[in-house]
């Protein structure tokens, strides 16, 4: 209005300014906007061992110290920072003898209000020793996860308040129908990051170690491999109690 009122020169000249900066601002904050969504993680997932735990993440070289309490929980940190709600747990070994799970599971759930997983590998079913032991935590934002046959077991059962899902729900052999890599940081026993649980062991998709640095910068490293060619992304029994694919099946996650 200004310009046409007073039709001076330098007022239009401006405004073409103004509009010019804010042209600026908008590529720059959609340029952001891509940065964030690629950054985004929703799903921590975790391999897990009774000797993993109670020594800590072997280092990247032998004879490294192992991470102590704390760096788990310094992980569990990062990881809630870049947006994720959810921790699973993919115990290898039996539930009562991974003991440091129950800390690692409480600080994700009381800190940062984590839902936490506990995919219990072989297993189809729960014991009373178990139950006991899972009812300790937060049961509204635990899930427990079983390998086992849709026919044997519902989507979703309740037992003493625990809720329980398969932790396949997809057959083995078809294309995953899982929400992809990218919102998901997977590590192994051994503190290696890689794309996710399939390709576990697979050095073309390692990313790098949890004492490589913050989370957030391991993931950011434009050679980072973040997702995983066609030709391999077959679902297998790697792929039990991935968080991403679960999320195609139970849409509560």
């Amino acid at each position: 209005m200004a310009a046409k009122s007073h039709g001076k020169p330098g007022i239009v000249e401006a405004d073409e300014n103004y509009f010019g900066t804010v042209k600026t601002f908008k590529r720059k904050l959609k340029a952001c906007k891509t940065c964030t969504e690629q950054e985004d993680i929703t799903y921590l997932w975790v391999c897990v061992t009774a000797d993993g735990l109670k020594k800590g993440f072997c280092g990247k070289k032998s004879g490294d110290s192992p991470l102590a309490m704390y760096q788990w929980l310094n992980i569990i940190d990062e990881a809630a920072s870049l947006g994720a709600n959810w921790l699973v747990l993919s115990l290898a070994d039996p539930l009562e003898e991974c003991e440091s799970i129950w800390p690692i599971s409480k600080w994700a759930q009381q800190v940062h209000g984590m839902t936490v997983g506990l995919h219990l590998k072989e297993c189809a079913s729960l014991t009373g020793k178990e139950t006991k032991l899972i009812r300790q935590l937060d049961l509204d934002k635990t899930r427990v996860l079983l390998r086992c046959t849709s026919k044997k077991v519902p989507e979703k059962i309740e037992k003493q308040g625990i809720t329980v899902w398969t932790a396949n729900p997809q057959p083995d052999g078809e294309k995953p129908k899982c929400l992809g890599p990218k919102r998901m940081i997977f590590v192994n026993e051994n503190g290696v990051l890689y794309t996710c649980g399939l390709v576990e062991g697979n050095n073309t998709y390692r990313i790098g170690h949890v004492e490589d640095g913050r989370l957030k910068h391991i993931l950011n490293d434009p050679e980072a491999p973040r997702k995983v060619c066609d030709d391999i992304r077959v679902v297998t029994p790697g792929c039990d109690g991935c968080p991403a694919l679960l999320a195609g099946f139970f849409q509560e996650m």
